[in-house]
């Protein structure tokens, strides 16, 4: 018995997208005019065994939220918020690296689709020039070594205007609109990035992050650049040199090179890539 209250439309922007997909996952759309979160949907729906490959899209959010808690910004039609549910194969110390996968996929989709030059600023944003357009978040719920179940949240500013924006998100967020000077058919945007997508995870799921690594560093916004995080109780400072084949983040301290795994990154005011 389906004891989630909420209904999916049948009909929307995004229904063509189910079919004909590449890829060793298959694409389940469930698209709602508007959730408080498409995380919190999708665990919902996890936990009463939605299968993988499921993608819950809200038109808009009331209650978005990034990494840490943040939230994100969700006016209604014209950006894209969703969530994959995802049962990967892979487990334990490999799953931090899945938000990396979803970031090298998302880069290399608007590449494609857009011809701009994206950037990544570890661990899960993306970048249009000098300003977020694009944020990801991997959860992972109902932990069990042998199958966890990952909800990985994606929020990308498409047609969003500069009129648009929040006073207090002007000097920080962008959208492909107001880099471009154009919009943009947000579902040709979902169609490919759901086949980039299949393809990064199942190179991820035969062997790893570690055949990702140089490519997702292409993108690095941080590599060369002076920067402050905490890990547990410790500030640590340094420059950035890149990521390992597991997807840490390697600072140089000037005494050693620390190998953070999660943290929230500040860079530092006027640092520039050296």
């Amino acid at each position: 018995m389906n004891l989630f209250p909420l209904q999916p439309r049948a009909d929307h922007p995004y229904r063509a997208l189910e079919r004909g997909q590449t890829g060793a996952l298959g694409w389940r759309i469930l698209y709602f005019p508007q959730l408080d979160s498409t995380q919190n949907t999708a665990a919902e729906l996890a936990r009463q065994g939605e299968p993988a490959g499921t993608l819950v899209i809200a038109e808009r959010q009331s209650s978005g939220r990034g990494r840490s808690g943040h939230r994100w910004f969700s006016p209604p039609g014209v950006n894209l918020y969703l969530t994959a549910i995802l049962r990967p194969s892979l487990g334990g110390a490999r799953l931090p690296s899945l938000s990396l996968v979803a970031g090298l996929a998302l880069a290399q989709t608007l590449e494609e689709v857009a011809c701009v030059s994206p950037r990544l600023k570890w661990p899960n944003d993306l970048w249009l020039g000098e300003r977020k357009a694009g944020g990801l978040l991997a959860e992972v719920i109902g932990y069990d070594p042998g199958a966890p179940c990952v909800l990985l949240g994606l929020g990308l500013n498409v047609n969003l205007t500069r009129d648009q924006l929040p006073a207090e998100l002007l000097p920080i967020a962008t959208s492909l609109q107001i880099e471009t000077g154009q919009q943009w058919d947000r579902a040709a945007i979902l169609g490919c990035l759901m086949a980039r997508l299949a393809n990064r995870l199942d190179e991820w799921e035969r062997a790893g992050f570690a055949p990702m690594a140089s490519r997702w560093s292409s993108y690095s916004v941080l590599t060369g650049r002076r920067v402050s995080l905490r890990e547990g109780a410790a500030l640590i400072q340094g420059r950035v040199v890149g990521i390992d084949e597991q997807g840490a983040l390697l600072v140089d301290t000037g005494r050693e090179v620390r190998a953070v795994v999660a943290s929230e990154v500040v860079m530092e005011k006027h640092s520039t890539p050296s």
